[in-house]
């Protein structure tokens, strides 16, 4: 008798358990890659170009899934909810896995939700003024400026990444401004060519085409190190403001649980993805570093930084609206 219980318990239990391919035969089906920008965002590009590699190398179509709405918290749950069975992942970055669930109370995911399964990107910013004769022409002449009298930056949004990289860079001068929060990158952007603010954080991705047409004057990067495309602008250390880097990092997620064995295959095929000529290019065009390595270095490095922008947050006492 106990021996039929124990039978008929795990059969239910094997049942119970989500079916997972063995390595050697998934994916046997296509992949989705879910992004939580709307089509045509620099997320949703990158994601299309891994994706149309990554397919390659798998052997199966890897079909991006564009979830909007709630600062990325729908596609993050829909995710994290999902069977880890590889054939559901994530495209993430920093503001969403770390900076939303600290502004957000209705984000019910954490980045142990997820499983790595390999870094992707890295995205420094740059400070940026208009490229007119009354615009400060160093960040040391910005520094002062600010000192001198009240002035005001714009930034994407409040709670945003280039919100808070400004604050990081105010914080370390010990100054403040005035916070100018619009609709996006490009409605900041326009407003600081215009002058209706004296400076913006922002990615060299939505700024450098103003920065080549000359609207628009970068005074630092707030990377480890001065950028390919700018070789003569200093970043925020050697303008004498040392810290951490400030900077995007993100990278492609699955489920909690996902089988070492399958992520060993994602990785390689993310890692195939990446060294594929026409994504490097693309990559460069975007002024968006790739961020190589292993996923335990991955991990820590977004572990490491975590308690930074949370503690931001809280000193900021921002909450989504």
């Amino acid at each position: 008798m106990f021996r039929c219980w124990a039978a008929a318990a795990a059969s239910t239990l094997v049942l119970a358990l989500p079916a997972v391919a063995p390595a050697a035969d998934w994916p046997t089906r296509p992949v989705t890659l879910v992004v939580p920008q709307g089509a045509g965002s620099g997320s949703d590009v990158v994601a299309r170009l891994l994706a149309q590699h990554m397919g390659t190398a798998l052997g199966q179509p890897v079909v991006v899934d564009n979830r909007t709405g709630g600062g990325g918290i729908i596609a993050h749950q829909a995710v994290a909810r999902a069977q880890p069975d590889g054939y559901t992942l994530l495209l993430s970055s920093t503001a969403q896995l770390l900076v939303v669930p600290a502004m957000n109370a209705a984000a019910r995911y954490q980045l142990d939700d997820f499983a790595a399964v390999a870094p992707v990107l890295r995205a420094p910013f740059a400070i940026l003024v208009a490229n007119t004769p009354a615009a400060p022409r160093t960040l040391a002449e910005l520094v002062a400026q600010l000192r001198s009298q009240p002035a005001a930056y714009a930034s994407a949004g409040t709670g945003t990444m280039t919100h808070l990289g400004s604050e990081i860079f105010l914080r370390r001068a010990g100054l403040q401004a005035t916070h100018v929060p619009y609709k996006g990158s490009g409605a900041a952007l326009t407003d600081l060519m215009g002058g209706q603010v004296l400076f913006a954080t922002d990615s060299l991705t939505a700024a450098l085409t103003h920065v080549r047409s000359g609207k628009l004057r970068v005074l630092a990067v707030t990377g480890g190190q001065r950028e390919a495309s700018l070789p003569d602008v200093p970043t925020l250390a050697e303008a004498g403001y040392p810290g951490e880097p400030i900077a995007v990092i993100g990278g492609i997620f699955a489920p909690k649980g996902l089988p070492p064995a399958l992520g060993d295959k994602l990785a390689a095929a993310v890692d195939a993805a990446l060294r594929n000529s026409e994504v490097v290019q693309r990559f460069a065009a975007m002024e968006t570093g790739m961020l190589r390595g292993g996923n335990d270095a991955f991990l820590a490095q977004l572990r490491q930084e975590a308690p930074l922008w949370q503690a931001l947050v809280r000193q900021l006492a921002l909450k989504a609206d």
